[in-house]
């Protein structure tokens, strides 16, 4: 068994503290490890396309989310279907003007809108399933 169906199984439970308490642990080991700022911008992939693309919805809660950190270097983990380029530019400039180096952790897929971010980014780190 695969350690992503094993760590399924261990918060099949439903306990949301319990994963947030460890998806926070996870984020922060990211942090230590690359020596960055961690950022999260994640689609609800078990909503219709329209709930989830990138749209100017998207850019107060981004931008209010960088205003919390303060580092010189970023990690973006990016799993998007896509959206708005137009959106996607504003964000890249929102990233471009707070940090020197920028890196887009792509753990599933960036489409789109996605891929303009991570096409932007100094770095982009992709798994050997992910996709642009």
């Amino acid at each position: 068994m695969g350690i992503y169906t094993e760590y399924l199984e261990k918060f099949a439970s439903g306990n949301f503290d319990e994963l947030s308490a460890e998806r926070k642990a996870q984020l922060k080991r990211i942090a230590e490890l690359r020596g960055r700022d961690v950022l999260v911008f994640a689609a609800d992939i078990n909503k219709s396309i329209q709930q989830i693309s990138i749209d100017y919805s998207d850019l107060l809660p981004f931008t209010d989310q960088l205003s919390n950190l303060k580092g010189k270097r970023l990690d973006l983990l990016l799993e998007t279907p896509g959206g708005s380029g137009e959106v996607a530019e504003d964000l890249v400039k929102a990233m471009r003007g707070q940090y020197e180096d920028v890196a887009v952790i792509v753990p599933g897929y960036a489409k789109s809108a996605g891929t303009i971010m991570a096409m932007a980014a100094d770095e982009i780190l992709m798994g050997p399933h992910s996709g642009l």
